[in-house]
């Protein structure tokens, strides 16, 4: 109940704060250009668009949410209340991926139509935006303003966002599939273009592995965070 609580408490100051305002007039864009694409273009861009924004709609946004919450003192406020660090940073995940799952079918739908793997992409969206969401957090845990965000997250970003170009096939591409990032293209690419089952499986695991491995160590951070003030 109190993660539930949570994540009603996140969605409602999200929005009062224009966060769905914004994505809405975002994801209406991009029905409207990504509508206009040849149909033959369709299968290999609108997958691509799909994972470098409502994918990673968290990590950009993480970053808002952490500044003006340091801002008001609710980081502070988590540790004397019922809610644990991980309820707290579930709640933020979940309110997140399901902005990004909310924008990735209305694309979808309107651009695309229904022929794909819909499992697939709902699997690879909601593990790789829980992903960024916890990779976003890492980065903000370290700013003090939201300017400060913006800079610092580019080199991470380009980390994380760079391997994926590995799809494009090169000798011993292969080996970027360490990253999670490039997991989670893989299984958004392949509900478009098709993707054998044990890749599939492979590529999921891996992802949800690396999402409890991130969530922990994020925990900790917020911790230390929290009960330092910082």
């Amino acid at each position: 109940m109190r993660i539930v609580n949570a994540l009603k408490a996140d969605v409602r100051f999200q929005f009062k704060q224009g966060f769905y305002l914004v994505y809405i007039i975002l994801t209406l864009a991009y029905m409207v250009i990504l509508g206009m694409l040849p149909q033959g273009w369709k299968s290999t861009v609108i997958p691509l668009v799909l994972f470098s924004d409502p994918s990673m709609v968290g990590f950009f946004f993480i970053g808002a949410l952490v500044m003006l919450e340091k801002v008001q003192g609710v980081i502070q406020c988590v540790v004397v209340t019922p809610l644990r660090s991980m309820e707290y940073l579930l709640a933020k995940v979940l309110s997140l991926t399901i902005l990004a799952l909310a924008a990735t079918i209305m694309i979808t739908l309107a651009t695309y139509g229904y022929e794909l793997n819909w499992f697939l992409l709902i699997l690879g969206v909601t593990l790789t935006s829980g992903f960024f969401v916890f990779y976003g957090f890492i980065v903000a845990v370290r700013c003090t303003t939201l300017n400060q965000y913006f800079i610092k997250m580019i080199p991470y970003l380009l980390l994380i966002v760079l391997p994926c170009f590995s799809l494009i096939g090169f000798p011993y591409s292969w080996v970027f599939n360490i990253f999670p990032s490039v997991a989670g293209l893989q299984l958004v690419y392949g509900a478009f273009n098709g993707i054998d089952f044990l890749s599939a499986a492979a590529f999921s695991i891996y992802l949800l592995a690396a999402n409890l491995v991130i969530a922990r160590y994020v925990e900790k951070i917020f911790d230390r965070m929290a009960t330092e003030g910082a």
